[in-house]
């Protein structure tokens, strides 16, 4: 009796110490085993892999929502079925090709494009040094009678020619009658520079007579008048007047060109 109590107590201590033979069949050895070693071709991969039979989540089926991907903050980009920003480019001159639709009677745009005259090297015909300054104005140098023919195709209204002293105008206004445009001369000196541009900011501030066509004989006048009129009309500083007024014609070169440099320079220190 005493024996079988000596086993039983025995046989309990085993049991609270645990297994220390590493069988692999009892608790103790199953626990403490070391994991199975990886499948083939898994070594060394960065991905760890969910321990089997944990859920996992199942991939979206058809019509399941996928959150988007992308900026968060949709300020700066166009709203979803919205046209992207027209692009605009230069309008022609009378007689050219157009990179966009022309509008019958808009400056640069004739009403018959079929009846424009093509000049060589995509000038129109009698309109030399032809310039689109800004809507509803045009420059550049003394038309012939295939030009203002051009310019009434052109749906132009008005043409301003600035000469110098003594200039009998009266042929070309005749000419420019005839089409149906109305001719306004502008004596354009130095001397008489303050008057000139006064005349000519009040006569293209009158959008009744647009398009007008503004023409000289040599640029050098147009290109004084032209600076005069960013730096007075549109409020422009000095620099930013005389970029847009260089292809205008303004030059320093010769003398009747310092001339009028001079006298802008006054006018401008006067005002």
């Amino acid at each position: 009796m005493i024996r079988h109590l000596m086993l039983s107590v025995a046989a309990l201590g085993l049991a609270f110490a645990g297994c220390k033979h590493k069988c692999g069949h009892c608790s103790s050895c199953r626990d403490s085993r070391p994991l199975p070693p990886l499948p083939a071709g898994a070594g060394g991969s960065p991905y760890l892999l969910p321990p089997a039979g944990l859920p996992t989540t199942p991939a979206p089926g058809p019509g399941a929502t996928v959150p988007s991907v992308g900026p968060s903050d949709l300020r700066n980009y166009p709203p979803a079925g919205q046209p992207s920003p027209e692009v605009l480019y230069p309008d022609p001159i009378p007689g050219t090709g157009s990179s966009r639709s022309i509008t019958p009677g808009f400056l640069g745009g004739p009403a018959n494009p079929q009846a424009s005259p093509r000049g060589s090297d995509s000038q129109p015909n009698g309109l030399s040094g032809y310039v689109r300054v800004k809507e509803g104005l045009a420059t550049g140098r003394k038309p012939t009678l295939d030009g203002f023919d051009a310019l009434k195709r052109a749906g132009f209204h008005t043409v301003i020619y600035l000469h110098p002293s003594g200039t009998d105008w009266s042929a070309a206004k005749e000419v420019a009658s005839k089409r149906g445009l109305a001719f306004i001369a502008i004596e354009t000196t130095p001397e008489k520079l303050a008057t000139a541009i006064d005349q000519f900011n009040a006569t293209v501030a009158d959008t009744g007579r647009h398009p007008i066509y503004v023409f000289d004989d040599d640029s050098v006048r147009a290109g004084a008048i032209w600076y005069l009129h960013f730096r007075t009309a549109d409020s422009l500083n000095d620099d930013a007047a005389r970029v847009r007024a260089r292809p205008l014609g303004l030059t320093d070169q010769g003398e009747e060109a310092k001339a009028f440099a001079l006298a802008t320079q006054r006018y401008l220190e006067m005002r």
